[in-house]
């Protein structure tokens, strides 16, 4: 099956990597709707809701890169490994770099403010 410009393929790993994934977009879930929950009903700050946004970004972008905590640390090191995600690079790492950089925006936004 052949990948075409704009198309999206999920690549089925074993349990083990579902499993992970499974993990980390459930605790990802847990972490904005709580978070969402306590802006509308407690009045958790916007900065603070954008925080838990940058968290879920994070969990979901490493949910889609499962083989990466089984790859062993000296091997993550190289400078030629490759791990494959579960759709394209592109997106995943674009969820990762959005998540770092909000994380990053609010944190220098609360230490100014």
């Amino acid at each position: 099956m052949t990948q075409q410009q704009g198309e999206v393929i999920m690549k089925v790993g074993s349990d083990k990597e579902n499993s992970v994934s499974a993990i980390f977009f459930v605790i990802g879930l847990l972490c904005l709707s709580t978070g969402i929950y306590d802006f509308v009903y407690h009045g958790l700050h916007f900065i603070e809701l954008i925080s838990i946004f940058a968290i879920f970004l994070i969990l979901i972008s490493l949910g889609l890169v499962p083989r990466l905590f089984f790859i062993p640390f000296n091997q993550l090191l190289s400078p030629t490994v490759k791990v494959p995600t579960l759709i394209n690079s592109k997106i995943q790492k674009t969820l990762f770099f959005s998540g770092v950089f909000l994380i990053l925006a609010c944190f220098l936004w609360q230490k100014l403010t």
